[in-house]
Formats: structure tokens, sequence, C-alpha cells
């Protein structure tokens, strides 16, 4: 072990406990911002018979970045298809971009997962991972994320159109 190390194991030993229920409270208290944006939504076009998962964070693994993040199913109202969109906060998974709310089908529909996202002057953005396109808006200091997280689902709800 390096030396210089040393120091900081010490502390890190006796304020482990302290730092990860903070960080477990936290990300808990980030879920229900979410639910709540997602809950206090009145107008779903091209969606229905919605059902709102309980939320998720990465559990501090950080491999694709950390997130915390939530489900909503439903189904296309035309083609009757099965639905399924995953949205929330995400750090560091853009590079440029410590913070962002996102959201992106995930698993359904199929042909909905890769979408050309052809508005580059709009604020929202987008990047493909795992075959799918994520839409997101850059987070910022504020804890008012319904908005952003309200606007990305709009535009990937007309996806279903």
């Amino acid at each position: 072990m390096n030396e210089s190390m040393k120091p900081f194991l010490c502390e890190g030993l006796t304020v482990y406990a302290e730092a990860r229920a903070t960080i477990t409270f936290f990300e808990e208290e980030i879920a229900k911002l979410l639910i709540d944006a997602v809950e206090s939504r009145d107008n779903w076009p091209f969606l229905e018979s919605r059902k709102i998962s309980q939320a998720k964070s990465d559990k501090g693994i950080g491999q694709n970045g950390y997130w915390v993040a939530m489900d909503i199913e439903g189904l296309s109202p035309h083609r009757k298809e099965k639905v399924i969109i995953d949205c929330g906060v995400w750090w560091n998974v853009v590079k440029n971009e410590n913070l962002i709310i996102y959201a992106s089908f995930t698993g359904d529909p199929k042909n909905g997962l890769q979408f050309l996202w052809p508005k580059k002057e709009q604020k929202i953005k987008s990047f493909d991972k795992w075959n799918r396109t994520f839409l997101y808006l850059p987070g910022s200091k504020t804890t008012d994320i319904g908005d952003s997280l309200n606007q990305l689902l709009d535009e990937l709800l007309k996806q279903l159109q």
C-alpha cells in the first residue's frame, strides 16, 4: 500500500457509514423528485395504461456513470405495442456534461429503440448507446428536474406516432 493513502483510509474508516447513509438518502430524495415529476404529468399523448416503477440507482458501481432512474410502462394507442421508457438523472455518462436528465425507450417498442434525433438546434440533445437513442438535457444545480424530464418525455412520446 502507498504510504500516502494511510491518512485517507484511516479517515475513511471513521466516516464510511455516515457517507454511505448520506448517499443513500440523497438517491432516495432524487427518486422522489423523479416520481413526483412523472405522477404530476397531466397529458400522456401516445401512451396508454401507464405504470410507473420504483426508482432505482446504480448502487455506486459507476461503470457507466452514476444514475437514479425509473421505468414507465404503457401501450402505444395506435399499434397497441408495449412501451417501456427509462428516464432519470445520470452523472458522468456524456463527455463534457457532469449531470444530465434523460429519457429513452428500453426493450420495447423494438422499432423505437434507435431513432434519428434531427433537432440539433434545440436544447435537447441525443446520444446512442447500447443500440438505444437517449434524449437528454444538461442538468443544472436546481432541484427542479421535472420541467426538463417532462420536455424529454414529450419529445420521446412523439416517436410513438
